[in-house]
């Protein structure tokens, strides 16, 4: 601290307020020539009726009628006060840890940046609970606590110029209803005074008792009051999370007011004295009085004081995941007999590491003041030394000629107003282009985007940073970064020189033919103005096959690129079934010699490549007559046997009757069966009927006429015929010449 600094905060009188739910406690204070807080004036006032509960204002006129009292009571001996420190109680306090992250590529981190991480994170919280709450709207954040910085994942003390691939933040932000700040904004307007300063009871204790060195050990402290048992936890070097446990000392006080039948007043007076005396006295509703021990009145609420303890625990086990190293208890509510004890039993610690502190242990008080000392104090104090640390402001500014009145508890920034303003901050830099990310024959080339441009921030037309304080009436303008332009490039523009392999020399009809390597992106051709796109797969192949020689040469006709992907070999359909012969339709020559597709080839080969002629095939080709034999029967003529052939089964060439030295052709249907086609189930084919003449095929009968005969006598089973008899298998068949 500068002798300046030192000077101002001697001159200046600090007058903070403590507005419990049983009490308001005023203190005026200043800060001595050593830096430590002088206590010149306190008074404490109890609330006449439950104008609070549970930390919140329920009647405002009432409560602001108690400080009004307080206020003028101090006036008495410290002058004029006009500006006011206050904290607001943790009842309703929402707490959001979250952590985002930036791609910074290498580049110096600054504060601007660091300022920007951070305000993008406390709006991320902002929206992490409106998905949690739906009532989050009327949620204002009240502060946020940075628990981590991270250099590409590792925890660093400060990210301000550092280089890395990813900067990230990790805070705590708190957040309380609008109706708090607003209710504690009405009572203290009614009492005449300003707020100057405001703070959450839990973070004014905390800051009171257990300073930054101390914050590397993990402790929790307990704020019991009236209403609310406010939490807060210590850890790796930062308070780490705030909690709220909405059970306190009124539990305790009503719980006394069943058990012996006292009004509420009377009940909180009985509980105080529980702490000082041995033996109590009271009066109960019905008129009878009391003279008990005060462990025998103990007795009858530690089931209510056990139910506090294990709140609390749960509490704590909840934010901390385990129990913690130390416990410290302020407010009130900590003297409520056998609450440490039955804390630690629950904490599964040692008694000793639940322990009530009061004012003597806060290190930034230069001495114990008569009036304000004890666990009860520490919060009162706690509000003052933060009175300087976060002023309050209430302005009206334009963001981008938008109207806003802005209420924070620090000195508005620029980042503040954006925030308020619904402004993302992710948006303010202009993103950088797009990566490409390219394999080249097994290499990984990436091929970066341009870097987008930061926003302008204009205060009243002139440049600003996130972190420049603005005032009442102040114009604000937002002029969005531009985005860095994609990643664009084209194969040539990436592929080394020294990876294209030399040029294939061949000759092909007379002409000799240069061809140099062919580029392939994901197995498809391509050229080197080709453009790549993202996680392509870029491949570099020299002709070395007569397929990709055939591909490459400009002299082969259209037709005959045709011929290379045409199916090899001459397909039939024989009686339903596809028959597929060895053709290859195109003929190819490499130095005179027969190839195939996959060849290779040389420098200097010669190929001769061209159609091939149709291939001849004829229906008897294909035709089997061992599979197709025609009918047969057997006779006996002249006692002697005879087998008569009959006519084959009808042959089909696509639907039409053909012989055996037709042509076929590719495609063509051939059927051998009976059945014609198209006969459909149950088509016959004509019978076959031989006849008595069909025998002279078998025999000659001429030659065993004897001499002189003149006439052939024909019987067919011993009856009369003649040639045109027919006759089937098994006749006996008898020709006599007479």
């Amino acid at each position: 601290m500068t002798q300046y600094d030192l000077q101002h905060r001697q001159e200046e009188q600090i007058f903070a307020l403590d507005i419990g739910t049983r009490t308001v406690v005023g203190l005026v204070a200043r800060f001595n020539g050593d830096g430590l807080l002088e206590v010149a004036a306190t008074v404490e006032k109890e609330h006449a009726t439950r104008a609070m509960l549970d930390g919140q204002i329920h009647d405002v006129a009432l409560v602001a009628d108690v400080i009004r009292k307080v206020k003028a009571e101090l006036e008495q001996s410290t002058g004029p006060l006009r500006k006011v420190a206050v904290a607001a109680a943790g009842r309703s306090l929402k707490t959001i840890r979250t952590r985002v992250d930036r791609d910074i590529q290498g580049e110096r981190i600054t504060r601007e940046v660091i300022l920007a991480l951070e305000l993008t994170a406390v709006q991320q919280a902002e929206r992490q609970l409106q998905d949690l709450a739906p009532d989050a709207a009327r949620y204002h954040c009240v502060g946020y606590t940075v628990v981590h910085y991270l250099l590409d994942d590792s925890v660093i003390g400060s990210l301000e110029d550092q280089f890395g691939l990813k900067a990230s933040v990790e805070i705590i932000a708190t957040f309380l209803p609008r109706v708090v700040i607003d209710s504690l904004q009405m009572a203290l307007e009614r009492a005449d005074l300003e707020m100057a300063a405001l703070t959450l009871e839990p973070i004014a204790a905390i800051n009171a008792l257990i300073p930054p060195s101390m914050r590397k050990l993990n402790l929790v402290l307990v704020d019991i009051g009236a209403g609310t048992s406010d939490i807060a936890l210590t850890a790796e070097g930062t308070v780490v999370a705030y909690g709220m446990v909405p059970v306190a000392g009124d539990e305790i006080t009503e719980a006394l007011s069943q058990r012996h039948l006292l009004d509420f007043p009377d009940a909180e007076l009985l509980k105080r004295r529980l702490m000082t005396n041995e033996q109590v006295q009271f009066t109960d509703v019905l008129g009878m009085e009391y003279d008990l021990p005060a462990r025998d009145v103990i007795e009858s609420i530690q089931e209510e004081v056990r139910s506090l303890a294990t709140q609390i625990a749960y509490e704590v086990f909840k934010l901390n995941n385990k129990a913690p190293a130390a416990v410290m208890l302020v407010g009130g509510g900590s003297q409520t007999p056998m609450l440490g004890p039955l804390l630690a039993a629950e904490l599964k610690l040692p008694k000793e590491r639940v322990a009530i502190r009061g004012t003597d242990a806060i290190k930034q008080l230069a001495a114990q003041h008569e009036a304000l000392s004890g666990p009860q104090a520490v919060t009162p104090i706690g509000i003052a030394l933060a009175a300087l640390q976060h002023p309050v402001s209430s302005v009206a500014i334009h963001v981008n000629g938008k109207s806003l009145r802005l209420f924070e508890f620090r000195q508005i920034t620029v980042g503040d107003a954006l925030i308020a303003a619904d402004v993302d901050i992710r948006k303010l830099h202009g993103r950088p282009g797009l990566a490409l990310s390219v394999e080249v024959q097994g290499q990984l080339h990436v091929i970066r985007g341009t870097l987008g441009t930061p926003a302008q921030l204009l205060l009243n037309g002139q440049p600003a940073k996130l972190d420049d304080v603005i005032q009442h009436g102040d114009e604000l303008e937002v002029v969005g970064g531009v985005s860095g332009q994609d990643a664009s490039a084209a194969i040539g523009d990436i592929l080394p020189a020294h990876l294209l392999p030399a040029p294939l020399s061949v000759f092909f009809r007379g002409d000799e033919y240069v061809l140099p390597a062919r580029l392939l992106m994901n197995g498809e051709l391509a050229a080197p103005d080709t453009l790549v796109t993202d996680r392509a797969k870029i491949t570099i192949e020299r002709p070395t096959t007569v397929e990709h020689v055939l591909q490459a040469l400009p002299a082969l006709e259209s037709y005959e690129r045709e011929l290379l992907s045409l199916p090899h070999g001459f397909t039939v359909t024989l009686d339903g079934e596809s028959v597929t012969l060895p053709y290859q339709p195109y003929e190819l020559l490499v130095n005179d010699a027969p190839a195939t597709l996959e060849s290779q080839v040389q420098n200097g080969d010669v190929l001769q490549f061209g159609p091939a002629p149709d291939p001849i095939y004829n229906v008897r080709f294909f035709y089997d007559e061992s599979l197709h034999p025609g009918m047969t029967i057997g006779v006996l003529c002249n006692n002697r046997p005879i087998n008569l052939e009959g006519p084959r089964p009808p042959i089909y060439l696509n639907g039409k009757p053909a012989t055996l030295d037709e042509l076929v052709r590719d495609g063509d249907t051939l059927i051998f069966q009976q059945q014609p086609p198209g006969g459909g189930e149950g088509a016959e084919t004509p019978e076959w009927q031989p006849v008595l003449s069909d025998l002279f095929r078998y025999i000659r009968i001429e030659d065993e006429r004897p001499p002189g005969a003149l006439d052939l006598k024909l019987t067919v089973n011993a009856l009369p015929a003649t040639f045109l008899t027919p006759i089937k298998h098994g006749d006996l068949i008898i020709m006599e010449w007479v």
